[in-house]
């Protein structure tokens, strides 16, 4: 039987993850027909991430994955965990409203707080940083319009404050005119992030099957039947679609694509590194975002281009780095920014900047989290606190600000 979901390659080179010899999280093999409260359709962070919070209230789960866990788009996560949205607060306002928009914002910024919370409290080996972030002014928000979207943002109490370029320089020796830095935000290891909330959940009695691809999915108004590729049949209360960027059929894509990003990291170099190793983020079409990793490593990516072939992402890819490296060094150049390793990834990214997330339209019982941008484990922390509430019968705040249109 053919997926319900699109099958894309996802990544391509050696993401840094990769590299670290991670042993693989055991899986089982789907055999015979089960029934579950819960079914979830993806084992990369974002499933993770709803698993972890739909078994902490009890409920019993099902995560399905036709890759190993945490081997798609996480894998190629450069892991910035930032309150930032990919369209500025200012931007925003205009497009949805300022009170829409300041939820949005406000929003992001408590889920760095809950994400950093949920790490001490299941003690999550995953190499989580409180970081602080410098966003410098480029071709999509200039010196003024950065000054503006720094007011705005403290006017609604998120920790930015506007630096001049001297304050810059003294601070990270980087030469731009000015930037605006941020305080709660954070960086991890996005592939042992995702172990441990799986093994969280696997502990509480979730049950992980891979390779499984759905074939069938019939929902109705009291349960969501699904025949897998295999023949194999399911019945859960609801079901998640965690899919990432390989959208499933009947979940509507309209206002978000499909492009592809291109990232590399450095050899260790320690005592290179500006300041105190804050996040750097460019206010620029293509992106340019940078960190650094807890054995002194830098992680640069952005070049963002609006493509979904991989063949034609891959190609791109040596050219992708170059100009990422020269980026690098015009702004850091004390750097030493040869290529360690280097990779590409598919993503999805919507016409505001902001995800949707909950019931699929038409689709009875069923649940899905789609278009992240840049932000995507921030908003997957979001979308777990939404879903689960959902599933539980209870209401949020924003579940309405994030749905999905009808």
């Amino acid at each position: 039987m053919d997926s319900i979901t699109q099958h894309r390659d996802l990544r391509t080179g050696t993401p840094l993850w990769a590299t670290l010899g991670l042993a693989p999280l055991g899986t089982d093999i789907l055999s015979s027909p089960a029934r579950t409260e819960v079914v979830i359709v993806g084992a990369g962070i974002t499933g993770a991430l709803v698993a972890q919070a739909a078994t902490a209230r009890g409920l019993s789960v099902i995560l399905l994955d036709r890759r190993p866990p945490f081997h798609g788009s996480t894998a190629a996560s450069t892991a910035l965990l930032q309150f930032e949205i990919d369209t500025p607060l200012i931007r925003l306002a205009d497009a949805i409203g300022f009170e829409k928009a300041k939820r949005a914002w406000l929003r992001s910024y408590r889920a760095l707080g809950d994400i950093a919370l949920l790490v001490r409290k299941l003690r999550l080996r995953c190499a989580f940083r409180p970081r602080r972030a410098l966003y410098l002014p480029g071709n999509t928000l200039g010196l003024a319009e950065l000054e503006e979207e720094g007011v705005v943002r403290r006017s609604i109490g998120l920790p930015s404050a506007f630096l001049s370029g001297a304050a810059l320089r003294g601070l990270a020796g980087i030469d731009r005119e000015a930037a605006l830095l941020s305080d709660g935000v954070a960086d991890v290891n996005p592939v042992l992030l995702t172990r441990g909330l799986l093994r969280r959940a696997l502990a509480r009695g979730a049950n992980l099957y891979s390779p499984v691809q759905l074939a069938e999915v019939q929902p109705a108004s009291d349960k969501v039947q699904m025949v897998t590729s295999e023949g194999i049949e399911l019945e859960a209360k609801a079901l998640v679609f965690a899919t990432g960027y390989e959208l499933a059929d009947g979940v509507p894509a309209q206002g978000h694509r499909i492009a592809s990003t291109f990232a590399f990291a450095t050899k260790p170099q320690q005592k290179a590194l500006w300041g105190k190793g804050e996040l750097i983020w460019e206010a620029a079409d293509p992106y340019l975002y940078i960190r650094t990793t807890s054995d002194g490593r830098v992680i640069v990516g952005g070049e963002d281009e609006a493509i979904s072939d991989a063949s034609a992402r891959d190609a791109l890819l040596p050219a992708k780095i170059l100009a990422l490296q020269q980026k690098t060094k015009a702004l850091l150049p004390w750097l030493d920014v040869s290529a360690d390793c280097a990779w590409a990834g598919t993503f999805g990214e919507s016409e505001n900047g902001l995800p949707s997330i909950g019931p699929v339209p038409g689709m009875a019982n069923c649940y899905a989290v789609l278009g992240y941008g840049g932000n995507g484990i921030t908003f997957g922390v979001v979308a777990s606190q939404i879903i689960t509430a959902q599933l539980c019968g209870e209401a949020d705040p924003e579940a309405s600000l994030f749905g999905f249109k009808a």
